[in-house]
């Protein structure tokens, strides 16, 4: 997979999972090669009430120069306390600044996560940690719902109801009414520093990613992939450019690089360093593209924006360093 074809720039990945400490240079490897220069690694929570925090922090001691950190919240201690929990998780805020983390990472308003962690993301559990990031101006990345299908018994890949995220059961919190949290949490507190990861899922509703966008000046969207985004803009290349242009301000490049991917071995690096050319394809060039190698007998085609370097600039890294200032 050759990268050399793209334009030389500073890139900040603003969406990089690192779970794995044994794959440490395996990731910076992958980043050279990518052509990133430093990134953010997003932790999440795990099952039994700790967090992947550790694992980033371990990568951040041997690269200082190149990561981000966007730490989870620690449940155990505010689910044991419930009278105290609002606050116990607002503290958190402090203390993993204190820690050297530059932002948070909350993946509580995805349905399968929602349903482990039953609580709405407006509602009292959560309320005094908005406060406490609007106050401190602490970044967010926040995965909120996931693609269409998945809510669909029909057209449900096979492969996500294997990880568990068919939500056709009606048992799961709707598309609509996590949007309506995100919109009510946001009325609330119109200066958090929001990223909305993998485009808030609208990439078949460019006119309503435009409202919401207009509506919150604070927010921005990642370009993480999911099902079909990128075919999604690709059917629409001139909507989708001038979207981009418009609001080449509010859009973070990120790959969801994951070291749960690399435990595959050679076709998990693989698919990292496909995904990652798409995205760079994408927004550089003018012209439709299939990525080298894939071995579908029909590979799927898609059709680049070839946005402006100064557009470029914004995406690769000048919004991520607006958002989250220069690393520390």
């Amino acid at each position: 997979m050759d990268f050399s074809e793209f334009i030389e720039f500073p890139i900040v990945d603003g969406h990089v999972h690192f779970i794995h400490p044994e794959h440490l240079e395996d990731v910076a490897a992958l980043l050279d090669r990518i052509g990133c220069a430093r990134a953010n690694l997003v932790c999440l929570p795990n099952p039994d009430g700790t967090n992947q925090n550790a694992a980033a922090l371990y990568f951040k001691e041997r690269y200082p120069e190149r990561i981000y950190l966007s730490g989870a919240l620690e449940y155990a201690p505010a689910l044991t306390d419930p009278a105290r929990a609002p606050e116990i998780l607002a503290r958190q805020v402090a203390a993993l600044e204190a820690q050297g983390f530059d932002g948070l990472k909350l993946i509580e308003g995805k349905p399968q996560v929602r349903k482990l962690l039953p609580y709405p993301l407006d509602g009292p559990l959560y309320a005094e940690l908005w406060a406490a990031l609007e106050r401190a101006q602490f970044p967010v990345v926040l995965h909120v719902a996931d693609p269409d299908e998945f809510w669909d018994p029909v057209a449900c890949p096979s492969w996500a109801r294997q990880s568990g995220w068919d939500y056709s059961d009606g048992s799961y919190p709707t598309k609509e009414s996590l949007y309506a949290e995100v919109d009510h949490i946001l009325e609330r507190h119109p200066r958090l520093r929001l990223t909305l990861a993998h485009f808030y899922f609208l990439s078949r509703d460019l006119p309503r990613a435009a409202r919401f966008l207009d509506a919150h000046p604070n927010v921005c969207f990642d370009l993480t992939p999911h099902v079909d985004m990128y075919t999604d803009f690709s059917r629409i290349p001139a909507v989708a450019r001038d979207f981009f242009l418009r609001y080449q301000e509010r859009i973070i490049y990120g790959t969801d690089m994951d070291t749960r991917v690399l435990q595959r071995g050679a076709p998990g690096t693989q698919l990292i360093l496909s995904l990652s050319w798409l995205i760079r394809a994408f927004l550089e060039k003018a012209e439709p593209f299939t990525i080298p190698g894939n071995s579908k007998a029909t590979a799927e085609r898609y059709h680049g924006l070839g946005l402006p370097p100064e557009v470029l600039a914004k995406i690769y890294s000048a919004n991520f360093e607006r958002m989250y200032g220069l690393v520390k």
